[in-house]
């Protein structure tokens, strides 16, 4: 039963309608099945009882099969896709059959003059919800006139062509006036109610489509900020993974370029004391020549292993920041305990220093021997790129940027960097240098981070350097 209804339900809907016209094209379906069913039962009913009674085949009879007839031929006419001509039939059709039929025919029943234009006033709520009063606004306000006419002189008409006197006719002519204008103002009051709650309706869907369109456009946004921040994400572990390679690769170069010499000198260190045989020689037979190559190799070995610990020490100054003791700090007085301490080297090395606080009295939050180390590693960066420079020059620049944040510059006039030193620069171990550990950039970049700042860099071969420390 339940795929019967679907499949009445949904005649002669193609796919493209609107889901307004699709609503309309099913509701319409449904009342011609849901009024073929009525007959049938009216008819399985009537026609036992007629046969019982031998009664006469009468007009109301005829009027189901009628009824019965043009829902059948109604439905059809759906099924071919013709679904405005259902609608419009289920509309107008009916009332003639039912009413207009009968009367002109002079077939009237004494309810007739009271029930029927209540009928019609009920009746007259299915192009309500039939006909789109937005897009099928002729044929909407055809049918409520046609409606309202009827409901205006259908008591009128069956009076007019009544073959029989009824005395409920004459009850009805002594307040006729009244009767009638009761009927056409309840008819007003319903259909104007209905039409105003259809038109609160349409109103309320046009927000919602509107509303549910914008909703589409952030949702494609997110959908797009989404996938950006995967991209993003993939190619941050993409970084990640090579900065790993990077850091396995230093690290391995600066063990494998230690333990090599040690394990060469320890080699032949091992066989200038053995004789051909292999066999360990007794000292006196050592040559004068072999030990001072032994001593030789020994204090190269010492070297290399002392160099190897203070790398591994330097690594573990990565992972040992101590915890950031934070206080209010001022700018002013940060750059002058700096300026005291570099004066001397400033003065041997010819450079031109100079510092900027904009406004004087410019404060950070911070810990003090923290963010000097950060500023020693930075200055001792810049002194070593200015070695060649004629008159090299070094500046502090303490000021508020755009954002409001505290930005500390410190700029020299050295060689600069290039840019594939600057995609590695603050990458534990790397330097440019041979006797550089390569750990101050990289431990002043986790001290930044320490204090929720951080350390950028800019720079063009030849024009100088400039970091800048962000709060």
């Amino acid at each position: 039963m339940q795929n019967i209804w679907t499949n009445i339900s949904n005649l002669g809907i193609r796919g493209d309608e609107t889901q307004e016209d699709r609503r309309t094209i099913i509701l319409s379906n449904q009342l011609n099945f849901v009024m073929l069913g009525s007959m049938v039962l009216l008819l399985a009913i009537t026609i036992p009882l007629m046969l019982l009674t031998n009664d006469p085949f009468s007009y109301g009879t005829l009027r189901v099969v009628i009824l019965l007839g043009f829902n059948i031929v109604n439905l059809a006419i759906a099924g071919k896709g013709y679904t405005l001509l259902s609608k419009l039939l289920l509309v107008f059709v009916p009332p003639a059959v039912f009413l207009l039929g009968p009367t002109f025919y002079g077939y009237v029943e004494e309810e007739s003059y009271t029930y029927y234009p209540y009928v019609l006033i009920c009746a007259s709520i299915i192009p309500q919800l039939l006909l789109n009063p937005q897009n099928e606004k002729f044929l909407f306000w055809l049918s409520m006139c046609y409606y309202l006419i009827l409901v205006a002189v259908i008591d009128s008409l069956m009076i007019f062509f009544g073959t029989v006197h009824f005395p409920i006719v004459d009850r009805i002519r002594t307040f006729y006036p009244l009767y009638k204008i009761s009927q056409i103002i309840m008819f007003l009051f319903m259909n104007a109610s209905i039409y105003y709650l259809r038109m609160l309706n349409f109103r309320f869907e046009e927000d919602l489509k509107r509303k549910n369109h914008e909703l589409d456009i952030q949702n494609a946004e997110l959908r797009d900020q989404k996938n950006e921040i995967e991209r993003q994400k993939d190619e941050l572990v993409k970084k990640e993974t090579s900065t790993w390679h990077k850091l396995v690769n230093i690290i391995s170069h600066e063990i494998v370029n230690s333990a090599i010499p040690i394990t060469n000198l320890a080699g032949m260190s091992s066989q200038m004391l053995e004789d051909e045989s292999g066999a360990i020689m007794k000292p006196v037979n050592i040559g004068e020549e072999s030990l001072e190559d032994i001593h030789h190799g020994l204090k190269i070995i010492e070297s290399r292993t002392r160099a190897l610990i203070n790398f591994v020490t330097s690594t573990k100054s990565l992972t040992q920041i101590p915890k950031p003791a934070i206080r209010k700090i001022s700018i002013k007085d940060l750059f002058d305990r700096i300026g005291i301490l570099y004066h001397p080297r400033f003065k041997e090395k010819g450079i031109h220093f100079e510092k900027h606080i904009i406004p004087e009295d410019l404060t950070i939050d911070a810990d003090l021997e923290l963010i000097e180390t950060v500023m020693i590693n930075l200055i001792q960066n810049s002194m070593e790129a200015m070695e060649e420079v004629m008159e090299p020059g070094l500046s502090f620049v303490a000021e508020t940027n755009e954002l409001n944040q505290v930005q500390i510059s410190v700029s020299d006039n050295g060689k600069g960097i290039n840019d594939e030193v600057l995609e590695r620069i603050f990458l534990p171990f790397y330097s440019t240098k041979p006797d550089n550990s390569g750990i101050g950039l990289s431990l002043s970049q986790q001290i930044m981070m320490l204090h929720n700042a951080r350390l950028e860099v800019v720079s063009k071969p030849g024009k100088g350097a400039t970091f800048r420390m962000i709060f």
